[in-house]
């Protein structure tokens, strides 16, 4: 009778060498496979919402929402209300406003946000007026295009609301970006200033953002900048090649790096969504 032969140490040895590679040439793959599902939902997610933006506005009057309607913040009692509680009737779900990408986008109800300083769990503003006391942190206007002031503050009423009609490049122009913090709105020197608050996706380093004609579309960060006279933020830009300041509605005043290579970007947190 013959005797049956084992594995020897080598020939195992091998073996799981074989796994190990092949476990090193996939597990990256399956992860792009992930990021890339994860992104194409927070695409569809921002399509609803470019939708909910335009249906808003026909219904007032061709008025986009304001940033802030009333308060500014996320703690406890302030029960502030924000764009996301203006066109949530015109979307499915809360869930629309949670990119699965974005590491804060899964919220605790009944968990106040803080400026800043955001941590899993956190709310973000809007989240007391919601029946589910909850508001996912992915999105954010710019407040380049429309003020970030409450509509019910002087400052917020002086300027008003911002309307079709005043758009000549609508499709141009950005009405919402990817957010990491609990601020409803987001504008262009946090590219340079608060890069804590840039998302970018792994896959490509890109940003999703809605325009004011309600398409969405991935984007790199810094091309939504530059060139300065083609920036995405203003309603129109100035078209001096020397001209480096941004301005919009009250609470928009900024000065921009003199291009994608200044020193501004160079910082650790800034280079993480290029």
């Amino acid at each position: 009778m013959r005797k049956r032969r084992g594995f020897t140490l080598i020939e195992l040895l091998v073996v799981i060498a074989i796994i190990a590679t092949l476990a090193a040439i996939l597990f990256p793959v399956f992860a792009q496979a992930r990021d890339r599902a994860r992104m194409a939902t927070c695409i569809s997610n921002m399509r609803q919402m470019g939708s909910a933006f335009m249906m808003y506005a026909q219904d007032y009057d061709e008025t986009f929402p304001y940033i802030r309607f009333h308060g500014n913040g996320a703690t406890k009692g302030l029960f502030t209300i924000t764009w996301k509680n203006a066109i949530r009737p015109y979307v499915r779900t809360l869930d629309v406003f949670a990119c699965p990408s974005n590491p804060f986008s899964r919220t605790v109800a009944g968990m106040p946000g803080t400026a800043g300083n955001t941590v899993p769990g956190m709310n973000a503003e809007g989240w007391e007026v919601e029946p589910e006391q909850r508001m996912p942190i992915s999105y954010s206007m710019n407040s380049c295009a429309s003020t970030w002031y409450p509509a019910d503050t002087k400052e917020g009423q002086s300027g008003g609301a911002l309307r079709m009609a005043q758009l000549s490049r609508p499709a141009d122009i950005i009405l919402v970006a990817e957010q990491k913090t609990i601020w409803p709105d987001t504008h262009p020197a946090q590219l340079w200033s608060q890069c804590y608050a840039i998302f970018a996706h792994p896959t490509g380093q890109v940003g999703v953002f809605i325009f004011h004609d309600g398409h969405a579309k991935p984007k790199k960060w810094l091309s939504t900048l530059y060139p300065l006279t083609e920036n995405n933020w203003e309603l129109q830009p100035n078209p001096d090649p020397n001209n480096r300041n941004i301005k919009g509605p009250l609470g928009c005043q900024e000065t921009a790096p003199a291009s994608s290579a200044s020193k501004e970007f160079q910082a650790k947190e800034c280079l993480a969504y290029q």
